[in-house]
């Protein structure tokens, strides 16, 4: 009888089967040692204090560098691994602690707000080679506009999906995304570096009619793309750069520089098939060195894809205007005129010369490329008025 009424009876779970939520008190004391310990690594990582909970991460001098850092270490401290978006998406103690208190991960978007806006016509300034767009971050926050300005980084930053290997599918990719924050033109297109042929393809795609501005901000495809001129020109200046360089060593130095140089002319022929299994062979690593091995792999393989888009790359005519922003610090593999290049391929070209070199004009100088920027906008808006009066 005794054993017919206990099989009947509710069992009381084991104890460890209990679920007890922790109190207001324990989570927010879990809270400020998550705080305190995020602090810490922010501090080692970007060796500065005092740091704040809401502290920018950009605004105390963080890079892409930094952040793979940074990124890492939350990993090896809290055992969740964050892709290199999340600095855009938490770019402060607080966000990145809401994060770690979080299940989910936010889905891939390929826009970053740099600069909120007003929410009409946005700017739309697409990456450099290597994908990331924290370059990017000082010079969006420093253009004067009302409207909104957004980075555009790569597909594959998240190692969710597999980088794009093309400049016309980077284009139209891109194309998807900011219409989902502008449906309708007309649209103000930039992009530095290699950013700036994929800002040319969205824009030969859309139109002359739908683009208010196209900037190409020190943007140059392969010189195999060039007027033979340039090439030419190209070329000399390579030559007369080594041989000064050259003339300023010692007699017994001269010879050993040149027998190095033709071991690595000969490293580089013979290792464009090669592959050290993290990223796949590419033949651009001729023009653009081979990828920084301290880079975590997401990263080698989006520069290795933007690498493989930039060789099979070919501009076509745009019917339209292309302003040029050009560093007054020309290295010797760019061209002298920028309108030898771009000129015969636009319907117009306007060029405005900027403080700095390839670098430094995005970073040291991003305030002065921003004022030009500014006064690009300004000149596109009012055409845009003229045009709908």
């Amino acid at each position: 009888m005794t054993a017919a009424i206990s099989k009947s009876e509710p069992q009381a779970p084991h104890a460890t089967e209990i679920a007890v939520a922790p109190t207001a008190g324990e989570r927010s004391a879990i809270r400020e040692t998550v705080v305190a310990c995020l602090t810490g690594i922010w501090s080692r990582t970007l060796q500065t204090t005092p740091i704040y909970p809401d502290s920018n991460f950009f605004d105390l001098g963080g890079d892409s560098l930094l952040a793979v850092g940074l990124l890492l270490e939350i990993e090896r401290q809290f055992g969740r691994k964050f892709p290199i978006t999340t600095i855009y998406d938490a770019p402060t103690i607080t966000a990145q602690a809401d994060l770690l208190e979080s299940e989910g991960e936010a889905g891939f978007c390929p826009l970053v707000l740099l600069k909120s806006g007003d929410g009409s016509k946005p700017l739309f300034i697409v990456h450099g080679i290597g994908g990331t767009v924290i370059e990017l971050d000082a010079l969006g926050k420093q253009i004067r506009t009302d409207s909104p300005v957004y980075a555009i980084q790569a597909r594959g930053l998240d190692g969710a999906e597999a980088p794009i290997e093309s400049v016309a599918e980077m284009a139209a990719f891109y194309l998807d995304a900011i219409r989902q924050v502008q449906p309708v033109g007309p649209y103000y297109l930039a992009g530095y570096s290699f950013g700036g042929l994929v800002a040319l393809e969205m824009a030969r795609s859309l139109g002359e009619k739908d683009v208010a501005l196209l900037l190409m901000i020190d943007s140059y495809a392969l010189p195999t793309t060039w007027p033979l001129a340039s090439r030419v020109s190209r070329s000399l200046r390579i030559w007369i750069n080594r041989v000064r360089l050259l003339a300023t060593l010692p007699a017994g130095e001269i010879a050993g520089k040149l027998s190095r140089r033709v071991n690595t002319l000969f490293w580089r022929k013979s290792s464009l098939g090669a592959t050290d299994g993290a990223t796949r062979p590419n033949p651009a690593r001729r023009w653009l060195g081979e990828p920084d091995p301290s880079l975590p792999l997401v990263l080698r393989q989006v520069q290795d894809a933007g690498g493989v888009a930039l060789m099979s790359y070919e501009p076509r005519p745009y019917n339209g205007k292309i302003v040029f922003l050009k560093a007054e610090t020309t290295a010797v593999t760019f061209p002298a005129r920028p309108a030898n290049i771009w000129a015969g391929l636009a319907k117009s070209f306007e060029l405005h010369a900027v403080p700095g070199d390839h670098a430094s004009m995005i970073h040291r100088h991003s305030d002065r490329v921003a004022d030009c920027i500014s006064a690009c906008l300004d000149q596109a808006d009012i055409r845009v008025k003229t045009d709908a009066g």
